[in-house]
């Protein structure tokens, strides 16, 4: 948000000239270190006048609010504020280092890590790129108009968003778009066709928020979702242990559906929009132009498809399967074998060791099987080259795609959440603040919810909002009115979900980033143009919430409450709180 308002100040020369006077210097300053200015200062002066050494809840609230601004300004890169509760926390006596370092590794995060080493096995093997053509070259030249586009355009996104990276899908589906879109406007006359930089916008801004709402569908496919599972299962108290009423089919059950309207709405309300601001229609030259141009793409793929991608789709399904079938109310999950002692209903195997299951296998068998050929070659020209195959998922490939670094964002989110409920912070907020929002009915304060959650995803990245959004919507769960603290659940779900309607602004590690940079879109066109979309998503997810997730996760209207679960001893754990 720090880099949108510092363009306040713009540069007036591009040379580079001493700056001579007070006034100068002065505007220079806050022209090119506006966020590390602003970032800095206000968290400074919060330290000094905020800070009682003896009051453990309101050093977490400072910390808080510093890595509310930190997120919000960007100084520093939204991984290096993760760590502020690392060093925050242990220095002023809220919490230990030991104690605070394992909130930065755990199930939730691992599962973080090797679940976005599985989203990319389709791009891997790069069959994302042929499903993404086989969508975009679809029918004839006819069905290359701008409506026919966003349709097929934001059906890709949205399918891609869900089984693999929606961040390399909504590049690759980008730039087939874009390049020829971008030739079209300077190969034909000027007033004898539509304004292709308005289609090429509106096309583009269709791709990303597609692709936004297709990620919520699964669990994994979005950090937002994962983190929002994960502080939901972290919010009891030590030795109590929520049910995992967000397995993979439950919460599939619920998002699908909900993201399916959502898409159906999203790719309705681009069409309308393209009718409204696009005053021509194309012609049959520059349809069939365009169609060349993006049929041109498919010469850069293997004429069939390749061992490697059928084995990806394969194990795809696969592991999706075991993760769906892990643990559910509805079925006897394979991993009821393990289950706690002190509480059946809380399963032993997690998402996270299934995720390791498949990241050793998929590292460890090869993309193709020539060495077979060794067996039966019957001349030595018959045999395959000597060096081995590469694994189905390769490494090198993983490293470079995977984003390690918001692992210290979830750390800060679980942080956050211990230690404003071990130095009662949770409490304060539940008798204070908290009551703005649970004070009110029941609908209306998960609309608020849903609303706040859209607003901060839109002026931070999704994860930082979730990160600092959802600590405060489980706190203030606790000790609220009737019927908060048994469906804190549903508050939960709602941050989880909306956090990913970030469509307005171009963050890091958003669809909405590769719209802006590969898609050349202007920051007002986005604006302008996802403004709808996002309350289009925000009233589908709040009426989805109101009326589908009781009925799904708890039918019979009990609640979902905490859990005792088995010590490391065989004991049932002792629920007190470290002094």
């Amino acid at each position: 948000m720090g880099g949108y308002l510092s363009n306040l100040w713009k540069r007036e020369d591009k040379d580079k000239k001493p700056i001579k006077g007070f006034g100068p210097r002065v505007k220079n300053l806050l022209k090119n270190n506006f966020r590390g200015l602003i970032g800095c200062i206000v968290p400074i002066a919060a330290l000094s006048w905020q800070f009682e050494r003896y009051a453990p809840s309101k050093k977490v609230e400072i910390m808080w609010m510093w890595v509310f601004w930190f997120f919000l300004v960007q100084p520093v890169a939204v991984p290096v504020s993760g760590l502020i509760p690392v060093f925050f926390l242990p220095m002023s006596g809220c919490m230990s280092s030991s104690l605070t370092c394992e909130c930065y590794m755990n199930e939730h995060i691992i599962l973080f890590l090797l679940a976005s080493m599985l989203l990319l096995l389709l791009n891997n093997s790069g069959l994302d790129r042929r499903i993404a053509l086989c969508f975009l070259c679809s029918g004839d030249a006819c069905q290359f108009s701008a409506k026919r586009l966003i349709f097929k355009a934001s059906t890709a996104a949205f399918f891609l968003s869900m089984f693999s990276s929606r961040l390399i899908a909504t590049s690759t589906i980008t730039q087939y778009v874009t390049s020829p879109l971008m030739s079209l406007k300077s190969s034909t006359k000027k007033g004898a066709e539509p304004n292709f930089d308005e289609m090429r916008y509106i096309i583009n801004n269709a791709i990303q928020t597609a692709s936004g709402i297709g990620s919520t569908a699964i669990v994994h496919s979005s950090y937002a979702t994962l983190l929002f599972r994960g502080c939901f299962q972290e919010s009891p108290n030590r030795g109590k242990e929520l049910p995992d009423v967000f397995n993979y089919l439950q919460y599939s059950a619920f998002a699908f559906p909900v993201a399916l309207v959502m898409f159906i709405a999203n790719f309705t309300y681009h069409m309308i929009l393209a009718n409204a601001i696009l005053d021509k229609p194309m012609s049959p030259a520059s349809m069939a132009e365009l169609r060349r141009m993006i049929m041109k793409h498919k010469t850069d793929l293997p004429r069939r498809t390749t061992l490697h991608e059928r084995l990806s789709v394969l194990f795809t399904i696969v592991y999706l399967l075991v993760f769906v079938f892990r643990w559910n109310k509805w079925l006897e999950g394979w991993s009821e074998f393990r289950v706690d002692a002190v509480s059946p209903e809380i399963p032993r195997i997690k998402d996270a060791t299934v995720a390791a299951i498949f990241v050793i296998l998929l590292h460890s068998l090869p993309k193709s099987y020539s060495f077979l050929s060794f067996f039966d070659a019957e001349k030595k020209s018959e045999l395959p080259p000597l060096k081995a195959a590469s694994a189905i998922l390769w490494w090198r490939f993983v490293d470079k795609n995977t984003n390690w670094g918001y692992f210290l964002v979830f750390g800060a989110a679980f942080a956050i959440l211990h230690s404003a409920r071990d130095t009662g912070l949770a409490d304060i907020i539940a008798e204070n603040i908290g009551t703005s929002i649970t004070g009110n009915t029941w609908n209306t304060s998960i609309f608020l919810v849903v609303f706040i959650t859209s607003i901060l995803s839109n002026i931070m990245t999704a994860t930082a909002a979730c990160a600092v959004f959802l600590p405060f919507v489980m706190c203030m769960s606790r000790g609220a009115v009737l019927p908060w603290p048994s469906k804190s659940y549903i508050g939960a779900l709602a941050v989880g979900v909306a956090s990913s309607f970030g469509f307005c602004f171009p963050f890091m590690y958003t669809p909405a980033y590769f719209c802006h940079h590969t898609g050349k879109v202007p920051i007002k066109k986005m604006f302008k143009y996802s403004f709808l979309a996002v309350w289009i998503c925000l009233i589908i997810l709040w009426l989805a919430l109101l009326l589908w997730a009781p009925y799904l996760f708890d039918p019979d209207d009990e609640g979902i409450s905490f859990k005792d679960v088995q010590g490391p001893d065989g004991a049932p754990p002792t629920t007190e709180e470290p002094s």
